[in-house]
């Protein structure tokens, strides 16, 4: 039987990623007053046949805590580790004491991947990882649907491009088109009329999702899609190629980090709303990175959203990136900073036709800083 006696504090992350690299069949939880019932979004993710126990303690009382790792002992027989990556140091030193008398195991998880073995501080990578609903489930967020960008299909990418190609070709008719959206639309699609004529006869139609898009007869922009208008209208062109750059990055990255697209939480189940969505969520070594993209301009509310998305599913060792297309302001920028929001974007408008492609490379700078 392997015993696992764990540390509870604010993080749960740490005390599942310990249950499941050690394989522990029966647990063993020391809580304090401010930690009770901290860990309750980590059963569903346990097997059904770990054992577990609780066992209420005092923060900064360590002969507490030893008296109750002693007990543990006496009462149970079996392989024991201890999981100090939580509570307080009181709590850790004196269950450390525990272990060093008893011969068990003391381990810290870092931030970083590894797992520091304390009775002779030796670093090793953990051999187990998180998947993106592991970790969202323990930060005890619901999700209602995403898309594997893995599934991202070559025409969206395609048709993405061709709406990129249209928007810097043709500046001026696609900013008549999007201010018809979004002034007679409400930037409701199902307020798009089939056909609409603007001066100099510019012509949109649209059918079943479809796009065309003419001035004076000249094609402009036909995509055939379903979705045509989602991507076109929506702003999902550009979610869709940012999509496909992280994936891309990700395919030639050793561990391949998950990448999902259009991901709708839900955190009231009282509450049949999606509360909020992330373009683009990528998992980088157990740390998850929210990706806001921005085909328009940006705004201060896109840099409070992307903010308060971050802080509501993904805790304090998640990051948050503002993807834009367009060259973002001074001021902007300062708030992003601020914020400690990374931000993507082109610092002149003439650079936006290719800055797609510095991605990657930004990718690995992004990734580098997050293992400091």
């Amino acid at each position: 039987m392997k015993h696992q006696i764990i540390l509870l504090g604010k993080d749960i992350t740490s005390v599942y990623h310990g249950i499941k690299e050690f394989g522990a069949d029966h647990i063993h939880l020391l809580y304090t007053d401010a930690t009770d019932h901290i860990e309750t979004p980590m059963y569903p993710l346990l097997p059904t046949s770990i054992r577990c126990n609780r066992y209420k303690t005092e923060p900064y009382n360590g002969n507490n805590v030893i008296k109750v790792c002693r007990q543990i002992h006496q009462k149970y027989q079996g392989e024991f580790t201890y999981n100090l990556s939580e509570g307080t140091k009181v709590m850790a030193f004196a269950a450390f004491t525990v272990a060093k008398e008893s011969g068990a195991d003391a381990f810290y998880l870092t931030q970083h991947g590894e797992v520091v073995h304390l009775s002779h501080f030796e670093n090793h990578p953990l051999q187990t990882t998180l998947n993106n609903d592991e970790i969202l489930s323990l930060s005890g967020n619901t999700l209602t649907t995403y898309h594997d960008a893995k599934g991202l299909s070559d025409g969206d990418v395609k048709a993405s491009m061709r709406i990129k190609q249209f928007i810097e070709q043709y500046p001026q008719e696609h900013a008549r088109i999007q201010k018809f959206f979004s002034i007679f639309c409400k930037r409701q699609l199902n307020r798009l009329p089939a056909s609409k004529i603007f001066a100099n006869n510019l012509r949109f139609k649209q059918r079943n999702g479809s796009i065309l898009i003419t001035l004076r007869e000249y094609v402009l922009l036909r995509l055939h899609q379903s979705n045509a208008i989602q991507l076109y209208f929506e702003g999902r062109w550009w979610e869709t190629l940012v999509a496909n750059q992280v994936r891309n990055w990700s395919m030639q990255q050793e561990n391949s980090p998950e990448v999902w697209r259009s991901v709708i939480f839900q955190t009231n189940e009282k509450d049949t709303h999606p509360k909020n969505e992330v373009d683009v969520l990528l998992n980088n070594q157990q740390k998850l990175v929210f990706i806001e993209c921005k085909s328009g301009n940006v705004t201060q509310n896109d840099i409070y959203k992307i903010d308060a998305v971050r802080e509501t599913y993904g805790g304090d060792i998640s990051q948050a990136v503002l993807a834009s297309y367009y060259p973002v302001e001074k001021s902007l920028q300062d708030k992003c900073k601020d914020l400690q929001i990374h931000l993507f974007a082109p610092n002149f408008l003439t650079e936006r036709s290719n800055y797609l492609n510095k991605m990657p490379a930004w990718l690995d700078k992004l990734a580098d800083d997050l293992q400091l």
